[in-house]
C-alpha cells in the first residue's frame, strides 16, 4: 500500500536559478535569498532520510482550464527556457524519470468520482514549466517526478476533491510519495515601470501591507498546524490573488485530510518578497499517528 511520507509548500521563483552575483545585486548587496539555502537544507536534513519513490509536484505555474492535467510520461530530458522570462531562465538542463504507473492509477481512480475532472497526458510535446523544473533542479536525487497542473478555473472545493482522489490513488499504489506544492502566497506584481525598483527580498517590499499581513497570518497557521483555519480563510485570502488560486496547497490539503489535517509546519526559509509577491518554504512532516481523518464528502459515482 502506498503512503504520503511528507509534504511541503515551496517557492519556485526564478531568483533561485540565478547566479549568486545577480541575486546579490537584486537585493542591493544586503545578502542572499534564504530560499536556496532552505531547499538545500530540506534535501540534506529531510529528504535524504525519507527514501521517497516519487515526488508529486503541484505546479502553480502550469495553468490548465478544463481539468486537472497529470503529466504521465516515462522520462524527461532536455533544456528548459521559460517563455515568461527567457532572459533569466534559459537552457536549464533537466533529466529525470516520470511515474507513468502512478499516473495510470490516478486516471483509473478519478473515474470513480463524478466531481473530479482529470486528464493524464502522455504527449511527448507537452511543455514542462519552471514550477517543476526549478524544484527538480534543487531537490531531485533520483526520485520519480509526477507533475500536476493547477486549473485556472478551479474553486477551492475542486482542488480539495482532486486531492482526496489523489490520496486514494496513492494508497492503491506501492509508492512512498512526497507532495510538493510549488508556488507562493499572495501574488500581485508591481507594474512594469516599477517592478525593477522592488526586487529586494525584505517582506516590506510586498505589494501592500495588507498582503504581507495575510501572508504572515497564513504562515503562522501553517506553523501551528491550523489547516482548518487556513481553509476557512480562503475567501479572504483569494482577494490577494494567491498564486495558482492556492491550488498547490489545496490539492495537498485534500490528500492529507482537509480540516482534519493538523500537522504543524517547519520553516526552511525566511518569508521573503519577490517583485511584490510573498514567498516561503515550509515542510510538513508526517505525524506518527497519520495525516488526519478520511474525507467522506466526495461525490463518487
Amino acid at each position: 500500500m502506498g503512503e504520503i511520507i511528507g509534504a511541503a509548500i515551496l517557492s519556485h521563483v526564478p531568483t533561485i536559478m540565478l547566479p549568486e552575483q545577480v541575486r546579490l545585486e537584486m537585493n542591493k548587496g544586503k545578502g542572499d535569498t534564504t530560499l536556496i539555502e532552505g531547499l538545500q537544507r530540506l534535501r540534506s536534513e529531510v529528504l535524504d532520510q525519507l527514501n521517497a519513490d516519487t515526488f508529486i509536484i503541484f505546479d502553480s505555474h502550469w495553468h490548465t482550464t478544463f481539468e486537472m492535467v497529470v503529466d504521465g510520461r516515462e522520462h524527461y530530458e532536455g533544456f528548459h527556457t521559460s517563455d515568461e522570462m527567457p532572459r533569466s531562465l534559459q537552457d536549464i538542463p533537466y533529466n529525470y524519470d516520470g511515474d507513468p504507473e502512478l499516473a495510470t492509477i490516478i486516471e483509473e481512480t478519478a473515474k470513480n468520482y463524478d466531481d473530479v475532472w482529470v486528464h493524464v497526458s502522455r504527449n511527448a510535446n507537452l511543455p514542462i514549466h519552471y514550477g517543476t523544473v526549478n524544484l527538480v533542479h534543487h531537490l531531485h536525487r533520483g526520485e520519480r517526478v509526477l507533475s500536476i497542473g493547477t486549473s485556472q478555473t478551479g474553486e477551492p472545493e475542486d482542488f480539495l476533491r482532486f486531492g482526496e482522489m489523489l490520496g486514494e490513488a496513492i494508497e492503491k499504489s506501492n509508492r512512498r510519495v512526497v507532495l510538493l506544492g510549488s508556488g507562493g502566497l499572495s501574488h500581485k506584481f508591481y507594474s512594469l515601470r516599477d517592478i525593477r525598483v522592488y526586487e529586494e527580498y525584505d517582506p516590506k517590499y510586498l505589494i501592500s501591507s495588507e498582503a504581507r499581513k495575510i501572508d504572515e497570518k497564513i504562515i503562522s497557521m501553517f506553523l501551528e498546524g491550523k489547516h482548518e483555519d487556513v481553509l476557512d480563510i480562503m475567501p479572504e485570502f483569494r482577494k490577494f490573488s494567491p498564486e495558482g488560486r492556492f491550488g498547490h496547497y489545496l490539492m495537498m490539503a485534500g490528500a492529507l485530510g482537509e480540516k482534519e489535517w493538523t500537522a504543524p509546519g517547519q520553516k526552511f526559509s525566511e518569508y521573503e518578497a519577490s517583485a511584490g509577491t510573498g514567498q516561503v518554504n515550509i515542510w510538513f512532516p508526517r505525524p506518527a499517528e497519520g495525516w488526519g481523518g478520511k474525507q467522506t464528502t466526495g461525490s463518487k459515482g
